[in-house]
């Protein structure tokens, strides 16, 4: 277990959340004052804007796959909106017979001005390198109430062979005092093939919280679990870290986020045996009551036989 700053994963939950109240009374009213000075703009305008500024491929311009405004989820000072669009170039042969798409780049629009990653898929600010597809984009909240919203992004690299693919997993936070969106967290996985994955909690003692969990190298097989927090100029800290009870391929249907739940919550000082089970936010189908098996969640009424832990 390891512990960032020496202090205890108690210690930094309690500093963070004092921290977010101070900020919440001393934010109140510049922020209401924010909130009503801007106005999103047509999406088709900002869309439009994002086009112009990607090369074009034979004439064709990039397509557009994804618009998400949040001018008004972070009652930023000037019109904001994230755009997705996909290159209008075919990816290489090599990629393209493993069922690859062309590569995407991601644009930060302030009003009509984007900032994007390369066209192509190479490494750039706000951008991942091969970045291939789009997962999810989100506005997450790490506060109670709606409150401290986050942008969330979560993208895939091209796919192997065997069909696996690092998932890329990012937090932007908004920058009042700059009006920009600044990254606080970044994890990219071992591939969608192991159940590699990042969660963002949204609910709950852990809220706002990301639970990572990855494979060990070594036997008995099991996963390393790590927790981040809010740190220092809210940039994510590793506040956690154990090799699971958890085992690969166990037969457990729930995700090892899930039945790793209790043990996480009860290094940190906010779940004990005896306390009800920590509810997983999507259970697999046919999942009955949560019941407590050599230290980890299971389904009472679900076991699969060989399919590991997703």
């Amino acid at each position: 277990m390891v512990f960032a700053s020496g202090a205890s994963p108690t210690e930094m939950r309690t500093k963070f959340a004092i921290g977010c109240f101070a900020l919440l009374v001393a934010g109140s009213v510049p922020h209401r004052a924010a909130a009503a000075a801007a106005t999103p703009l047509p999406q088709a305008k900002v869309e439009q804007a994002v086009i112009n500024a990607l090369p074009t491929w034979h004439g064709t311009r990039a397509q557009i796959i994804e618009y998400l405004d949040f001018t008004k989820s972070f009652a930023t000072t000037a019109p904001w909106a994230l755009v997705v669009a996909r290159d209008a170039k075919p990816p290489p042969g090599d990629l393209a017979m493993m069922g690859n798409g062309s590569p995407i780049v991601i644009c930060f629009v302030k009003t009509l001005t984007p900032r994007c990653g390369e066209a192509r898929g190479h490494a750039a600010e706000n951008g991942f390198d091969m970045t291939n597809g789009l997962i999810d984009t989100a506005v997450v909240f790490a506060g109670p109430g709606r409150t401290r919203p986050l942008l969330m992004l979560q993208t895939s690299y091209a796919h192997g062979l065997n069909g696996n693919a690092n998932i890329g997993t990012k937090l932007f936070e908004y920058d009042r005092k700059t009006d920009g969106f600044r990254q606080v967290f970044v994890n990219i996985t071992g591939g969608s093939n192991n159940n590699a994955a990042a969660r963002f909690v949204e609910h709950g003692p852990l809220q706002g919280d990301v639970i990572v969990n990855y494979p060990t190298d070594d036997a008995p097989y099991a996963y390393w679990v790590e927790a981040y927090a809010p740190g220092k100029s809210d940039h994510y800290a590793r506040i956690l870290r154990y090799r699971s009870i958890t085992r690969y391929g166990d037969g457990n249907p729930l995700a090892v986020a899930d039945s790793e739940m209790p043990e996480i919550m009860e290094r940190m000082g906010l779940w004990k045996p005896g306390d009800a089970l920590p509810i997983p936010p999507h259970a697999p189908k046919g999942c009955g009551p949560l019941v407590m098996r050599r230290g980890e969640a299971w389904c009472k009424t679900l076991r699969i036989a060989s399919t590991p832990q997703q």
